[in-house]
């Protein structure tokens, strides 16, 4: 028989303790904590016909409370047992049970109970036969907690690698009366957090899906059999393939750089867990069992169809002495199979250490399968000598499993109802239909395309593209700049991948001994800050009036009209050719003059009368004459009623000249000025200047 797809339990190994059958037919009254109420037939046969039984049993003091758990209730139909919560039947009525109605059923004695009594009342019917047995114990049995983590959230929790995975179970509920005591987190990844209490901080250090679990108990040592499942699902890393890295650039040049992110597929199978052995020790006292908590299967699968849906229960067994025990299967609802129900008698199973003297000593365990369609009978009906691994009938049906979730807690429970010999399962499973197994777990986190999800940051970006994704600097500044690209994914997880660029080349400035030309010589000057000019290479335009337009500090002269000119610098380093421009106005000194008239027959060395009339008097006029950089290259004072002026005294060369007449006189006066044949009349307001040009020839 293959053991594929088999989930094996981890066992738990109760204490040992010695107690004893007490037959229903034996006595009327029994006072203990310990033992075991059974059929008339004990452990090694049935109850009869037309039985009509009544035992009274009470806790020992000062215990006030009474359990019976039906480890074996398998009534016929014509059989009953009914149950009073008291020391009588006259106390209150409990319950009236047959068939299998108790099997795996705790019944305890209430606290109205001053006596914590149960009377047992058994009866048969004609040619009834079947079993009971309950064992008996001291306490209230388990109302269990349930466990409620994060009730508000819905599932699966996304969670981002290295950050905190925040739990709460405060809306955990617990029976009346009682307290939790114990919060036992399995957080999926190997982590078991007992420290924590209700309130707990993980982080997760690999993405994947994690399923946690939560284990509580409170102080009457009851525990939790509900499953969480609680799906945490971890983010990859990001994938950064496809975005810019460092680059080395020229300073106010435009650069466009790419960010590309993308999540990271993760995927799985789903996890198997493994068990140990259990030791079914010589004790009549209590029941032995292990528990495996699944947790692989898919959120609320339950197994539909028994028959279809379980391929099988395995066990790794020895015992020697089959009719001693009991094995029923427990499914996380509660709902439970009974395989084995004693018979057999001293049937051996497996080959057992057969010796009084060595008790605990283990065997060699054999294989045995229960399948929902054996056909050969259970081991009862195969009883005798060694029984022989293979596979056998359960003697319930597997039906009983209908509507059992498949994720919980399961549970094998072995009962050994007579005293002497004992036994070891060495490892037990169940297998389920492959087709009930989850696939492989797998995700890929998003990342959206736009700005509000990925984006880039830094100094200078003058573009952001439209999507923030691939964007356009232009740094103005030469050293290094820092740019990060950033993207968050649907899990709510922050990435960035930073790139450095370094800036390079030059950011010239153009400065000059003077601003204005007015006839002297402007020289201007390219400066490159840190960079060795003899790296460089400079052109200016415009050419005109230049001596050089390659170097770093041309010279104007002869300048003529306000000119701007522009330098552009070019700077080799890193592999890269850098080219920067700056310019700077040059004024010139040239003023604009209105013609008044153009006296064109003044000579240099000439006789040249000009003559001034007008009311009043006409001492004080003064004539001052300007080359056409703005500077005074004669003055000529006191011009009286007629005076000769000679331009040609001051040396002045051949070109044009502008003058200004400067004439006081008084408000109403008319003046009128005569050079050559061009006689000029305004009215006098004040010290008026008159203005003109004169055109000097050699």
């Amino acid at each position: 028989m293959k053991k594929s797809l088999l989930l094996l339990f981890v066992f738990s190994l109760a204490s040992n303790f010695n107690a004893q059958e007490i037959s229903i037919a034996a006595t009327d009254s029994y006072t203990s904590c310990l033992g075991a109420v059974v059929d008339s037939g004990l452990s090694a046969g049935d109850y009869g016909s037309n039985e009509n039984e009544t035992i009274t049993w009470c806790p020992e003091a000062p215990e006030t409370v009474l359990n019976f758990y039906w480890v074996v209730f398998d009534l016929d139909a014509a059989s009953t047992i009914t149950l009073y919560d008291g020391d009588n039947n006259t106390a209150p009525f409990i319950g009236s049970y047959s068939g299998d109605e108790l099997q795996g059923q705790d019944i305890f004695s209430s606290v109205d109970n001053v006596t914590g009594c149960i009377t047992v009342e058994f009866t048969s019917g004609a040619g009834s036969s079947g079993n009971f047995a309950a064992y008996a114990s001291c306490g209230y049995p388990c109302d269990r907690p349930f466990a409620i983590v994060n009730p508000t959230e819905l599932q699966p929790h996304y969670s981002c690698l290295n950050e905190p995975v925040y739990l709460e179970a405060l809306s955990s509920t617990v029976a009346d009366g009682q307290e939790l005591v114990s919060w036992v987190w399995d957080l999926g990844d190997g982590n078991i957090d007992n420290t924590s209490g209700p309130i707990l901080e993980h982080m997760y250090t690999s993405p994947g899906l994690y399923t946690m679990n939560l284990s509580l108990t409170d102080d009457n040592d009851c525990s939790n059999n509900n499953i969480l499942d609680y799906k945490i699902l971890v983010s990859t890393n990001a994938d950064f393939t496809g975005t810019s890295s460092d680059l080395t650039m020229c300073v106010g040049d435009e650069v466009d750089i790419t960010g590309m992110i993308q999540g990271v597929l993760y995927s799985a199978e789903p996890s198997v867990d493994f068990g140990d052995g259990l030791f079914i020790p010589d004790d009549q006292g209590q029941c032995f069992s292990s528990q495996l908590t699944f947790t692989s299967f898919n959120p609320g699968a339950v197994v539909n169809d028994a028959n279809a849906d379980i391929m099988n229960i395995f066990m790794n067994f020895e015992h020697s002495y089959m009719g001693d025990i009991t094995i029923t299967f427990i499914c996380p609802s509660g709902q439970t199979i009974l395989v084995h129900q004693q018979g057999g008698n001293g049937t051996f199973l497996g080959i057992p250490v057969d010796i009084d003297a060595l008790p605990n000593d283990p065997g060699i365990g054999w294989d045995y399968w229960w399948e929902p369609g054996a056909t050969n009978g259970t081991w009862a009906d195969n009883a005798g000598g060694t029984l022989p691994s293979g596979v056998y009938e359960s003697v319930q049906p597997f039906t009983n499993f209908n509507g059992c979730p498949l994720n919980g807690t399961w549970e094998v429970e072995v009962c050994d109802l007579w005293p002497s010999d004992n036994g070891f399962i060495f490892d037990w499973s169940i297998e389920f239909a492959p087709e009930l197994y989850p696939e492989a777990v797998s995700f890929t986190p998003t990342f959206g395309p736009e700005c509000d999800s990925t984006y880039w940051e830094g100094p200078s970006i003058i573009d952001d593209g439209g999507d923030c994704n691939i964007v356009t600097i232009s740094p103005q500044f030469i050293g290094e700049e820092s740019y990060t690209y950033r993207g968050q994914n649907d899990f709510g997880c922050y990435y960035e991948r930073t790139i450095d660029v370094t800036v390079v080349g030059t950011i010239p400035t153009v400065t000059a001994n003077q601003t204005q030309y007015c006839g002297s010589p402007v020289i201007m000057t390219a400066n490159v800050g840190d960079v060795d000019p003899d790296d460089c290479d400079f052109t200016w335009t415009p050419t005109d009036y230049l001596n050089a337009s390659d170097i770093q500090s041309p010279t104007i002269d002869g300048l003529e009209t306000t000119t701007t000119y522009t330098v552009s610098v070019s700077y080799s380093t890193n592999g890269l050719t850098c080219v920067s421009e700056a310019a700077i106005d040059i004024e010139t000194c040239e003023i604009t003059i209105p013609d008044v008239f153009t006296p064109d027959n003044l000579n240099v060395g000439g006789n040249n009368t000009w003559r001034v009339e007008g009311l009043g008097g006409f001492d004080g006029v003064q004539c001052y004459i300007y080359n056409r950089w703005g500077t005074i290259v004669f003055e000529h004072i006191d011009f009286g009623n007629s005076a000769g002026w000679d331009p040609g005294v001051d040396g002045a060369p051949e070109g044009v000249y502008y003058y200004v007449l400067e004439i006081p006189c008084n408000e109403g006066d008319q003046i009128v000025t005569e050079q050559g044949d061009v006689i000029t009349e305004f009215d006098c307001d004040g010290m008026v200047p008159f203005t003109g040009t004169i055109h000097l020839f050699r």
